[in-house]
């Protein structure tokens, strides 16, 4: 049974993508640009606000970047719950594994100052030991500067860690940090970017069900 776990949140412990989408095409329209349909963002979010405006507005013009950014801030502090949601399992699912005394944090790429508010608003009866996003001074995953400074504040020890994601990014941030990851195929990216991405395949999980039986291993009954 692993101590530690690390989720990721975007597309692993929330639903986050239509929020995120009307989000950004607020700030491209306010700023001239078209919008895409929701569905077209799966391939977009995972890196980072800037890197999701810049992919969505297709240019990388600090001035014009720095616009969006600020429309796509001011319109997701007001409407980040419009359509957020728990994945089906995972409130039962977090509450066993607390039960046990296995320590949680989140480590996602977004905006630091949505993830507690997000977790509180969709996990108020879950203690997590850290919730990090995107902070300044720290790149963004699958850099693992943030990850192992998570690992820091939690006081995890690598052998007994895993992390886990629903991205290729996901992925690369557990090997560079070192430590096992489990996917999650319910997220934006699905099994087959996991697989590819160097995911085992008996490590993706269908449901949190299965997740929670590769996390507690042969103590889950």
């Amino acid at each position: 049974m692993y101590q530690y776990v690390i989720f990721d949140l975007d597309g692993t412990l929330a639903y986050t993508l239509q929020d995120l989408a009307n989000a950004v095409n607020y700030a491209l329209e306010k700023q001239g640009f078209s919008p895409y349909p929701t569905e077209d963002y799966r391939q977009m979010v995972g890196s980072g606000a800037i890197n999701l405006l810049k992919r969505a507005s297709k240019t990388d013009d600090e001035s014009i970047i720095a616009l969006l950014k600020n429309d796509f801030d001011s319109y997701y502090a007001l409407h980040y719950t419009d359509t957020l949601k728990p994945y089906r399992g995972m409130t039962e699912m977090l509450k066993r594994l607390q039960d046990r005394g296995i320590k949680m944090g989140v480590l996602s790429n977004k905006p630091d100052r949505f993830v507690s508010d997000i977790l509180y608003y969709l996990y108020p009866e879950i203690h997590f030991s850290a919730m990090w996003g995107k902070k300044e001074n720290f790149p963004v995953k699958p850099d693992p500067k943030s990850f192992e400074a998570l690992m820091r504040e939690m006081g995890a020890d690598k052998e007994q860690s895993v992390y886990v994601g629903d991205s290729n990014v996901d992925v690369q941030t557990a090997k560079n940090g070192g430590v096992n990851f489990l996917g999650c195929a319910w997220g934006f990216r699905g099994k087959e970017e996991l697989i590819k991405s160097g995911a085992l395949v008996e490590n993706i999980a269908d449901d949190a069900e299965t997740l929670e039986k590769l996390i507690v291993g042969e103590e889950f009954e």
